[in-house]
């Protein structure tokens, strides 16, 4: 099965062990960026040591895991962050699916899911192949016993030298920590690790670095051994079976195209008319958007579900059939463009009234990219490339986390909410900026020579520094959990020192900080407020 047994498992063995190093009992930072290196790393010099080739198509798989480990420690807002995690394991899992294949750009919906679950199984099943094919090997070797003995032979000497060799460091390293203080506490360090009270707690981490060596193991295995057979759903013929006539595909698309038509022509007739024609109807308008935007973006998602399956399981054998199909799924994309359209509007106008937040920043994004998705799918449907719908979806992920990281959500609510100030009726809410990342902090520091802004908003962002700066001081991670926003955000609070240094916090008795201001007590965190 596979030339050089022990390098495999030495190597499963470091990326395994770094699962413990890296993340127990730290925030990931960096180190997800070093975790995804060290298993390409690993990676890459098995199938040299074995003689296998990556496919050059799977080289943008590489890339594209590394851009977003990358991305996972220069940005701090959350859900950004952990798109970003997820999508560079999800390359990283693709990478061993088509590593010597390079036939991932073909995969459809179905290839993930039996992927996936061929990945799954092979984990745990291929390290156990290995023991057999280990064990026969043995077996069959006439000198198997004799290895054995002259194995211990060879290991005896190294056993008594370390016999031997613990007493004298003992001594050594006694007196060494008389001599050099620094010394004498690193070594207390070191003690302090192999007290017996911690015992159970070493167990379970060695028996998690076991079960993540074994599982990595048979991951390596399949990119080296089985990712070159890369059978796709579907290829030989379609999967799953076409069996829908063209006449019922036509009849079921038809009315939702003739819905859809109803629906744009109210639209046209009670929201892009004005205002007036919706209080006539005794609607607000912030009403008439929070109502609306959800059921519209989940009217888009069904859409794309809709065209997917009737175009898999739609019998169209004559030109007439598939002509008809693409029409009517040109039709069905230019309705949902104007349903997106009126989302985005509905959206425009709850962000007119209340301001930005993070989900609504998510939302108009992701519209965007709903859009561009569809137009995608249409051109793809027109093509007959049906097989690039699932590679056009992820795309589409792909590109909403690439514009998230872009945009920098939380700084980009802050810049949003501070232009709405130049309407006069508008108001900064600073209770939005209390829960934002370290990604907003250099765009709260620019605001304090903004013209915009009130005495009593200024004193407010000041507090919301100063509880950013203690955050910082309180927060000793280590290197491994660096995040590039923190680095910036304490190099611009220690620059701008007098935008918050006199504010002073007083706690709760559930452990929240606020400060007492002339307005009342302003707490560090927004959840905080009304908890009294």
């Amino acid at each position: 099965m596979l030339k050089n047994r022990s390098t495999l498992w030495f190597c499963a063995l470091i990326v395994g062990w770094g699962f413990d190093v890296l993340y127990w009992k730290k925030p990931i930072g960096v180190s997800f960026t070093i975790h995804v290196l060290l298993l390409l790393g690993t990676l890459i010099f098995l199938s040299k040591k074995e003689g296998k080739r990556l496919s050059p198509k799977s080289l943008p798989l590489i890339g594209l895991a590394l851009l977003f480990s990358f991305l996972g420690f220069l940005r701090a807002e959350p859900f950004t962050r952990t798109l970003n995690h997820l999508l560079s394991l999800g390359f990283l899992g693709l990478l061993i699916l088509s590593y010597q294949g390079g036939r991932w750009m073909e995969y459809n919906l179905s290839d993930y899911i039996v992927g996936g679950f061929r990945l799954f199984t092979n984990a745990v099943g291929l390290p156990f192949k290995l023991f057999t094919e280990a064990k026969e090997e043995k077996a069959e070797s006439e000198e198997g016993e004799k290895g054995k003995g002259a194995g211990w032979k060879k290991a005896a000497p190294y056993l008594r030298g370390i016999l031997l060799a613990l007493p004298v460091v003992a001594v050594l390293a006694g007196l060494l920590s008389e001599a050099d203080p620094i010394f004498s506490e690193w070594l207390s360090d070191l003690i302090e690790l192999l007290r017996l009270e911690k015992l159970p707690e070493y167990i379970l981490r060695l028996v998690l670095i076991g079960i993540w060596t074994f599982v990595l193991t048979g991951i390596m295995l399949y990119s080296l051994i089985k990712s070159k057979e890369e059978k796709l759903v579907g290829v030989a013929q379609p999967w799953p079976p076409r069996f829908l006539g063209s006449t019922e595909t036509t009849i079921i698309m038809a009315a939702v195209n003739l819905l859809f038509f109803a629906f744009a022509s109210i639209q046209f007739k009670y929201f892009f008319g004005g205002e007036k024609n919706i209080t006539l109807d005794g609607y607000t308008y912030s009403e008439y958007a929070r109502r609306g935007f959800g059921e519209l973006l989940a009217v888009a998602f069904f859409t794309l579900f809709i065209i997917m399956v009737l175009s898999s399981i739609t019998i169209r054998k004559e030109k007439k059939d598939r002509v008809v199909f693409s029409t009517l799924t040109g039709l069905m994309t230019a309705f949902i463009g104007v349903i997106l359209v009126s989302s985005l509007q509905r959206l425009a106008l709850y962000e007119a009234a209340y301001g930005f937040t993070r989900l609504r920043t998510y939302s108009h994004l992701c519209v965007i990219w709903i859009g561009i998705l569809f137009l995608a799918i249409l051109t793809l449907e027109i093509l007959g490339k049906h097989r690039f719908f699932t590679l056009a979806s992820l795309v589409a992920v792909a590109g909403f986390v690439l514009t998230m990281n872009a945009v920098n959500v939380d700084s980009f609510i802050v810049k949003s909410n501070v232009q709405r100030l130049d309407d006069p009726d508008s108001i900064l809410d600073t209770n939005l900026l209390k829960d934002l990342s370290m990604d907003s902090l250099p765009t709260l520091i620019k605001l304090a020579d903004d013209p915009h802004i009130t005495d009593q908003e200024k004193i407010e962002i000041g507090v919301v520094l100063a509880c950013r700066a203690d955050d910082l001081e309180n927060d000793d991670l280590g290197w491994l959990s660096f995040k590039l926003p923190d680095a910036l955000a304490s190099k611009s609070l220690e620059k701008n020192k007098d935008l918050w240094e006199d504010i002073s916090f007083k706690k709760t008795e559930w452990g929240a900080r606020y400060a007492d201001l002339e307005s009342g007590e302003f707490y560090c965190a927004y959840h905080y407020e009304g908890l009294d």
